[in-house]
């Protein structure tokens, strides 16, 4: 009976270590196939820094401009503020344009300018 237990755990031991190790090198070789797909993607992302004019506060103004944005297909990141007038969008230059971000904020009501613009 003794000699029946410890072959059952020796049994069951070698089983869950083939598993711990399969599974290791599973994840292992997915996060491989990751790696190409984020390098891509950082290449193609875009920081879009605006000025913002017309928001009358954080909680419905500026949030407001980032939920909708974060809706929208191709948006990796938007992040408003209030007092300082501005907006720092990262996005996927292949799935959305400036143009059209920029076009989203001003449909709310906003007046929208690139900081790099000097008008």
């Amino acid at each position: 009976m003794r000699k029946m237990i410890k072959k059952t755990v020796l049994v069951f031991t070698f089983c869950l270590g083939a598993l711990l190790i399969a599974n290791g090198a599973r994840a292992q070789s997915q996060e491989k196939e990751k790696a190409p797909k984020m390098e891509q993607m950082e290449k193609n992302t875009t920081k879009l820094e605006l000025k913002v004019e017309g928001m009358s506060c954080q909680a419905g103004c500026a949030n407001g401009i980032d939920n909708m944005l974060k809706e929208q297909k191709g948006i990796l990141s938007s992040e408003t503020l209030f007092d300082k007038s501005s907006s720092v969008i990262r996005y996927d230059s292949r799935v959305i344009s400036e143009k059209d971000i920029i076009a989203l904020i001003e449909d709310r009501g906003f007046k929208v300018k690139k900081k790099t613009d000097k008008k």
